[in-house]
């Protein structure tokens, strides 16, 4: 009799652990069908013909769901445009210094309350309120003060070369490669007193911390103040706290940073190429990463906005993504560390949190959904001013990607 016993539960034994394994091994729902749909819109989008070469990406906080790229990275068509495809990706670049700004404070290298001149080798004030500080939090929402003039901030665009080919499109205000200088020298020539650019009209007539105007040169201003804190330049420190734990290793500030054959030109029209050009404020537009890379950083960062993420603190995450609001915003919009809260993209009705971009050449967009925990990444590698198709392409690649978020959405929670 013991030994039937022993028998059955040797028997039992066995067939709960065949059973465990066949549900450990069963494949998880096929979603595939509704990829093949969505691949066939954005084709369909890009039949419009007003975009050279664009990617996208769809992720969750497990990583990648989806991904395709259209299009060619040259003027000849020999090369493809892939989601391997590396460029410059304009305003996303803001969301890496939010992320570095928050790290540096989590290291006690500094405080984002603290007033910006505690960091800075010369000082930086508002003539119109000479006595309210700009504090390091203002340049984060973009309240500080400090407006981008055109006929400044254009300065921070330089060329690589100064000959070009007759298909390599020049803008006027380009400046020329030997205009070049340091984001530290462009920064005192534009916001001191005695910088040879200065102009009162660089700041506004609102005080520091009252209203947002949305800076490029004061958000380049904090990735030099996060240098200055640090005594770590701001590209190496985002490559160790950022870029080397997710693995992002097709990204980078610089051509050295990245392959330069699996990067895309940038385009006006199928005929004419935009000319090569950098950005002296790189930190605030100039980041170059693939699809693939940009989507391990938007994992991240769905991550931590549930509370899991690892580059951050779980406080240091609730700061990033803590909501404040601006009297002077009238659209019901809510902004974080350098990351907005939207209820749109080109016009296309979504709740959205992240960042979009754009440069000459380039229109990009990362946001992830809150309801749905699910990320979309956009990279383009033309220009939005010379064909009346671009934006329409612009709305249809976002509108598909939304579709197969919902339906995607609808198909693992039965909703």
């Amino acid at each position: 009799m013991k030994n039937v016993f022993l028998l059955f539960i040797v028997f039992s034994i066995i067939f709960s652990c065949k059973q465990k394994n066949m549900i450990e091994k069963s494949p998880e729902k096929d979603y595939s069908f509704i990829g093949d749909t969505l691949t066939t819109n954005l084709q369909s989008a890009f039949n419009k013909k007003a975009i050279i070469g664009f990617s996208v990406s769809v992720v969750d906080d497990k990583g990648l769901i989806y991904e395709n790229g259209f299009g060619h990275t040259d003027i000849d068509k020999k090369n493809k445009y892939t989601i391997n495809t590396v460029q410059n990706i304009a305003s996303i670049s803001k969301t890496l210094i939010g992320i570095a700004l928050l790290k540096a404070q989590e290291l006690g290298k500094l405080n984002i309350n603290d007033p910006i001149n505690n960091y800075l080798p010369f000082k930086i004030i508002n003539p119109n309120y000479p006595e309210t500080p700009i504090l390091i939090k203002h340049l984060a929402y973009h309240s500080s003060s400090i407006v981008d003039l055109d006929e400044v901030y254009a300065k921070s665009y330089v060329l690589k070369k100064s000959k070009h080919n007759d298909n390599e499109g020049v803008y006027g205000w380009f400046s020329k490669p030997e205009a070049k200088i340091s984001l530290l020298d462009f920064i005192k020539n534009s916001l001191t007193e005695n910088g040879k650019w200065y102009k009162k009209e660089t700041f506004s007539n609102n005080e520091p911390g009252k209203a947002r105007e949305y800076s490029n040169i004061a958000a380049a201003l904090c990735a030099q103040i996060i240098e200055f804190a640090t005594e770590q330049d701001y590209q190496s420190f985002t490559k160790d706290h950022i870029l080397k734990p997710l693995k992002m290793s097709s990204s980078g500030w610089s051509s050295k940073d990245i392959d330069t054959t699996k990067r895309s030109r940038l385009f006006a029209n199928e005929k004419m190429m935009i000319a090569e050009y950098s950005l002296i404020t790189y930190a605030d537009g100039g980041f170059i990463t693939s699809n693939n890379d940009l989507g391990l950083f938007l994992t991240e960062l769905i991550k931590g906005y549930k509370g899991t993420g690892t580059l951050l603190s779980k406080d240091g995450y609730k700061k990033l993504f803590e909501p404040h609001k601006f009297l002077n915003i009238k659209e019901d919009i809510e902004f974080g560390v350098f990351i907005e809260f939207s209820n749109e993209f080109a016009k296309v009705k979504g709740s959205l949190i992240g960042h979009n971009g754009s440069d000459p050449g380039v229109t990009t967009a990362m946001y992830f959904n809150p309801k749905t925990e699910t990320g979309k990444i956009l990279l383009t590698n033309t220009d939005s001013d010379f064909d009346e198709n671009y934006w329409p392409e612009i709305q249809s690649i976002w509108k598909s990607l939304i579709k197969y978020e919902i339906e995607l959405y609808s198909e693992k929670t039965g909703k």
